[in-house]
């Protein structure tokens, strides 16, 4: 299995597992009552460059907001420097821009993880083998696999790009790659092969 890419030049193991998480805000000694406290409004921001986790500690002390986070995914990565006024949201996109990893906010909870690249990953390689099976039984030719494996390299590609970009992979973003996975599973299934 190969490795999974943080960004460029930046690979983590061919592995997850929940065990791996840390939660920041706990580590910082910041208990439930100060996840409480998280500040939804902006707030002013003002961090030099510095290591990830640093600014990820710094962000949890300045906004009172927990951040959920696999810490061996940071490894030496940079933040940014970051200075001016923020929702928390966009504080944390700011820092980890750039980094390959994606800022998810779920119930007022953020996690900083690489989910959505990963689901993707999965699905691209799930779809990969389904290929070579239907090219290999000629259920497809060679330029019909060709042409498949071309889309899927173009939007594992694309969703890199975007992640790494943005710090984010939007829900449209997402909702256009499920699409062309649905398709795709019908151009797949036995009765249409």
């Amino acid at each position: 299995m190969r490795d999974q890419r943080l960004a460029p030049g930046i690979k983590k193991p061919p592995f997850r597992t929940g065990m791996r998480l840390a939660l920041i805000g706990a580590v910082l000694g910041c208990s439930a009552q100060a996840s409480a406290a998280c500040q939804i409004q902006a707030i002013q921001y003002d961090y030099p460059e510095q290591r990830l986790d640093q600014a990820l500690e710094q962000f949890a002390h300045t906004s009172g907001c927990p951040v959920e986070v696999d810490s061996a995914s940071l490894g030496n990565l940079q933040a940014p420097a970051l200075s001016g006024r923020f929702t928390p949201g966009a504080a944390l996109i700011q820092l980890v821009r750039g980094s390959g990893l994606e800022v998810h906010l779920d119930n007022g909870h953020y996690r900083i993880n690489q989910s959505d690249r990963e689901h993707i990953e999965d699905l691209v390689e799930t779809f990969r083998y389904r290929i070579d099976s239907a090219r290999d039984n000629n259920q497809l030719t060679q330029d019909e696999a060709r042409d498949l494996d071309a889309q899927l390299d173009a939007i594992e590609a694309q969703s890199d790009q975007l992640i790494t970009e943005q710090g984010f992979l939007s829900a449209a973003e997402k909702a256009g790659h499920e699409r062309f996975f649905a398709w795709l599973e019908g151009r797949l299934a036995p009765g249409a092969l």
